[in-house]
């Protein structure tokens, strides 16, 4: 035994059987000693050639217990994956949970929604961090996705653009993992806009158009209006005229899915009228934008999208060969309206954007009138990195 505790010698098999025997060892030792022995073979002369394997070691191994102590471990993983797997009716109702959050995600205050998000992907997390049956994990992973896609979105819309882009790559990885298209689509839809509103239209442009190829139908077309406005953005006109063609070309009639609304005629509308703005064609714009906001006053819903349409029709009055600055200063203030009510990131940077096209126009009452409410009231954001 003093050779053993040394490391001198490997004990012998009577010796180790004894052990067994008097401390209870289910095979323990038997396998420590196997691992020992073979270590020693290592170091001292090397691996044994397979063909030179005998009868007693075939004998000693098989006495040695070591596919009964593995076993035994085989045993244990299986119950820990059938019961740490969530039950049919809590994977169920938290698919349906998510679906709630895509179907109200555009009404609903950012504060209300943060915390119900929240606590549905840590309850994902929680479960992926246990021992979960494949077909379960699929399930779960894309519900940690779809989550953290959510929390990605919220942290946008109120101004942290740190937690944003942490929890949308997070998204993106659970994607990834479960080759969900959607979800992956979704999330480089996400990441654009990140990237677009934060001036990096270049990334934002090229994160769309590489997506795109492969994205879900239901998100082409979405995918195709961000890569537009990008190009827009950076001057580049041909290209952003052809994602607007391709924009037009993949709309997806379909019922709305996760994510983001389906993508209709409303949207269209609403996506021409920004990039046209971009590009100076005011007339054009202006007349986009007011078939998207007629479209949108009939639903009574959707305040982002609202919002920043009544910024593109102020843009487009601005940009006429008649400029109206005097209406386009009554249409933002509207949009300030819906800011006051739905505070949104959004809305509030283009907002922001129409002071500075304001600056010929500035003693105007109506455009004193909106940069002084914008200055004094534009709501601060209501959550913070910290929360």
């Amino acid at each position: 035994m003093s050779q053993a505790e040394s490391g001198r010698d490997v004990p012998s098999e009577n010796l180790v059987a004894a052990l067994e025997r008097a401390l209870d060892g289910a095979g323990e030792l038997r396998t420590l000693r196997e691992q020992a022995r073979r270590e020693q073979q290592t170091h001292r002369y090397g691996l044994p050639d397979p063909r030179e394997v005998t009868d007693t070691d075939r004998r000693e191994f098989v006495q040695s217990g070591a596919l009964a102590a593995a076993a035994g471990m085989a045993a244990e993983v299986s119950r820990l994956i059938a019961s740490a797997d969530p039950d049919p009716l809590t994977l169920e109702e938290m698919e349906v949970d998510v679906d709630r959050i895509a179907a109200t995600y555009m009404t609903t205050p950012h504060e209300v929604l943060t915390p119900r998000v929240l606590d549905g992907w840590r309850g994902a997390e929680t479960a992926l961090a246990g021992r979960v049956s494949l077909a379960s994990r699929k399930r779960v992973t894309v519900l940690a996705g779809q989550y953290s896609y959510y929390l990605a979105r919220l942290a946008f819309n109120t101004g942290d653009d740190v937690a944003a882009r942490r929890f949308a790559v997070l998204a993106s990885q659970y994607a990834d993992d479960v080759g969900d298209p959607l979800l992956t689509g979704s999330v480089a839809g996400l990441r654009s806009s990140i990237a677009y509103y934060g001036g990096r239209f270049h990334m934002a442009a090229d994160l769309a158009a590489q997506a795109r190829r492969s994205a879900h139908p239901y998100m082409r077309a979405r995918l195709a209006a961000y890569e537009a406005r990008a190009r827009a953005a950076t001057g580049d006109v041909d290209g952003a005229r052809a994602a607007l063609a391709a924009m037009t070309d993949a709309v997806f009639d379909s019922a709305p899915m996760f994510g983001e609304p389906p993508f209709d005629v409303e949207a269209v509308a609403g996506f021409t009228a920004v990039v046209a703005g971009r590009l100076g064609d005011g007339e054009r714009a202006e007349a986009h934008a007011r078939q998207s906001i007629a479209i949108l006053e009939t639903r009574n819903g959707y305040p982002e999208d609202y919002g920043n349409t009544l910024a593109a029709l102020s843009v487009a009055l601005l940009l006429r060969p008649r400029p109206e600055p005097e209406e386009a200063a009554a249409v933002a203030m509207r949009a300030l309206d819906v800011v006051a009510t739905f505070p949104t990131r959004t809305v509030v940077q283009r907002a922001r954007d129409l002071s500075g096209l304001f600056a010929e126009h500035r003693e105007l009452p109506p455009v004193v009138d909106f940069r002084e409410r914008l200055a004094t009231e534009a709501p601060r954001l209501m959550l913070t990195a910290g929360t």
